[in-house]
């Protein structure tokens, strides 16, 4: 989460107003007895001016030091307790990971933090972009005997049959490269979160968020499952916009302490809808109690 600079570039902005207004007014001084009032006038407004832009600015500036060293100090501190402050945080907590668009680089990192804090990974589900084709769709309903029309049916689908717990019936889906399903657990069905990895090589987020991801996520929401969308803060395009219109929540820098903290505290809670990380759509650093 980046500190705001605009009250620097506001503040020294006026400033260098009030200094080239005041030259201009130097520039134009004449004998005139009553214009040279007006204008001793205007400058000495100018200089009231001045010294309250400085020490409004010199305000700023201490707030945005002291708000930075008190950022890089939580940062630290996460940093240096991560491990006990977690430490069998998800006990007891089954959770799902599911990667769009292609199995990103986040799918290891995510069950990796999962098992590492006590939780167990239900299964692993990649919706590859095959899903999207109108052929395949077709040529899916015909294996299955399903009446599929569009991604979204194939979605609910899949779903529907992880909720029965009857993974034999996604082979043919499986074959055409729709979808993969790996999982070490045989009750499938058994989960109560799901954290997505979304695909970061898009140009173009809002459309493949509405061609696919909008499916996954309005799905998960209608069985009651608690989604999260996650990712590393050297992702080429972030989806944090997208899910956070859909009520999931967000963790930008999942390759941090601070964002396996906040994914550990999300998970743990199952209810907290908010954005966190570094990035400027991030409410906070971590998800905090008010």
């Amino acid at each position: 989460m980046h500190i705001n600079m605009k009250y620097y570039i506001v503040s020294i902005g006026a400033i260098f107003l009030a200094l080239g207004i005041g030259i201009l007014v130097g520039f134009n001084l004449n004998n005139n007895e009553e214009m040279n009032k007006q204008q001793a006038a205007i400058i000495e407004q100018l200089d009231e001016e001045f010294n309250s832009i400085q020490e409004e600015n010199d305000t700023l500036s201490s707030d945005l030091k002291n708000t930075d060293k008190k950022y890089n100090a939580l940062v630290e501190y996460v940093n240096e307790n991560a491990d006990a402050l977690m430490s069998g945080s998800l006990s007891g907590k089954k959770v799902a990971v599911v990667s769009t668009y292609g199995r990103t680089e986040n799918v290891d990192k995510l069950k990796e933090i999962v098992n590492h804090y006590d939780g167990s990974v239900s299964f692993e589900l990649i919706f590859n972009k095959e899903i999207t084709d109108k052929e395949l769709i077709k040529q899916a309903a015909e294996k299955t005997g399903e009446k599929f029309k569009s991604t979204e049916d194939v979605v609910n689908y899949v779903f529907d049959i992880v909720k029965r717990g009857n993974a034999e019936s996604l082979a043919p889906l499986e074959e055409l490269k729709m979808i993969d399903l790996n999982s070490e657990n045989e009750d499938i069905a058994n989960f109560s979160s799901v954290v997505i990895s979304a695909s970061s090589e898009s140009s173009d987020p809002a459309k493949q968020f509405n061609e696919l991801d909008k499916f996954v996520v309005s799905k998960l929401k209608s069985e009651n499952k608690y989604v999260v969308e996650a990712q590393a803060t050297g992702a080429k395009t972030s989806y944090v916009e997208q899910y956070a219109k859909n009520k999931a929540a967000t963790v930008d820098n999942i390759d941090e302490k601070t964002g396996v903290l906040s994914l550990v505290a999300l998970i743990q809670d199952e209810n907290l809808v908010g954005n966190f990380g570094r990035l400027d759509t991030a409410s906070s650093l971590i998800p905090m109690e008010k």
